[in-house]
């Protein structure tokens, strides 16, 4: 069964199907793959530790108590070319964006999930320049703009195509730290529910109204972005599982939103040096002086999140397990391959020519 909005999106191409080019092959110069984050340099400024005013890394102490955290956010997307439109502009790409995310709650030794914090949505993603919107708002149809500020006419057909991709992505992040802000507000001041964000939490801390100290930690599996210098980060490649290294404060735009910290999850001879290896985000501390306990505390919690393994993922290695459930369930309810087949197909029947890519 197609969804009530690609039934939409069918109907309105067949009420105006002059331009259009249905994709039924997508050839590899055609295929959107999921934007990766974009690698680059930050500043860090290291955050004293009692009797620790160098950077090191350290072994995280056993704890007695189990994982504290009860509730995990991980969102997933999707993207597929359903059509090319003939414009004034040229011949654009449409592209077909679904993006889901969802809270896990721990109950019981379960992971369950909370109704009100899962959303979803579909959506098209085109070069709103050269295509009146309004056409797609009158059929209910809810539409991007894929290029944002670039300029059309100097843009090509794969870097559209990426654009798209990263606009989806985009949508997804706002989508997970909408419902981030929701489980937020629902905490009681004594609550004590912790929630783990997959992902940075920095956004989720600028978009806060007070900077309250939430119980909210995030974890980060890229690390195409290098905040700490050469002597340092070899120190972090190089320490063995269950260490973590000293704290420090990514600085963006002159300022900080989080306290961070890299974390070995496990190890294994003749790994890459980024195997199993994350950098966790946490709120900044109203007392400096419990850094350190608090970074051992949620070590040792991210350590006991390990176990079951996040198998056959290819990314068990950095993937906890609640954000693989997260994930697994969200799939469940994102329209099938054979369901987008089956709209690009009804959308064939137009009479509009279709584009075969071999």
């Amino acid at each position: 069964m197609m969804t009530p909005f690609l039934q939409r999106v069918v109907q309105f191409l067949r009420e105006n199907p002059e331009g259009v080019q249905v994709v039924r092959r997508v050839s590899t110069e055609d295929t959107i793959e999921p934007p990766e984050e974009e690698g680059g340099f930050s500043r860090a400024q290291l955050v004293p530790e009692p009797d620790r005013k160098e950077f090191g890394v350290f072994p995280v102490p056993s704890l007695n108590e189990p994982t504290q955290f009860t509730h995990f956010i991980d969102g997933i997307q999707h993207s597929h070319l359903l059509y090319y439109q003939q414009t004034d502009k040229g011949l654009l790409p449409v592209v077909y964006g679904y993006v889901a995310a969802m809270v896990l709650e721990r109950r019981d030794c379960a992971l369950h999930p909370v109704a009100e914090l899962t959303e979803a949505e579909e959506a098209l993603y085109l070069p709103l320049k050269a295509f009146d919107a309004r056409k797609f708002k009158r059929a209910g149809i809810t539409v991007y703009d894929s290029l944002e500020a670039r300029e059309l006419e100097k843009t090509s057909f794969a870097t559209m195509l990426v654009r798209a991709g990263a606009t989806v992505a985009r949508v997804r992040d706002q989508l997970e730290r909408k419902l981030a802000l929701q489980w937020i507000e629902r905490q009681s001041p004594n609550s004590s529910d912790w929630l783990l964000v997959d992902g940075s939490i920095a956004d989720l801390m600028s978009a806060l109204e007070r900077r309250q100290l939430v119980q909210v930690v995030g974890v980060s599996k890229s690390h195409r972005t290098s905040y700490l210098e050469i002597n340092w980060m070899l120190q972090v490649l190089n320490m063995p599982a269950g260490y973590r290294s000293s704290v420090f404060r990514p600085m963006r735009a002159g300022q900080s939103e989080v306290y961070s910290w890299y974390l070995r999850l496990r190890w294994q001879a003749g790994a890459s040096p980024t195997y199993g290896l994350v950098r966790v985000e946490t709120p900044v501390l109203t007392s400096p002086d419990d850094t350190r306990e608090w970074a051992d505390t949620i070590s040792a919690w991210l350590l006991q999140e390990t176990r079951p393994l996040s198998l056959p993922d290819p990314r068990y290695d950095r993937l906890l397990y609640p954000f693989r459930m997260c994930e697994q369930h969200l799939r469940s309810r994102a329209p099938s391959e054979a369901v987008m087949r089956t709209a690009i197909e009804r959308v064939g029947d137009t009479g509009a020519p279709a584009v075969v890519s071999g």
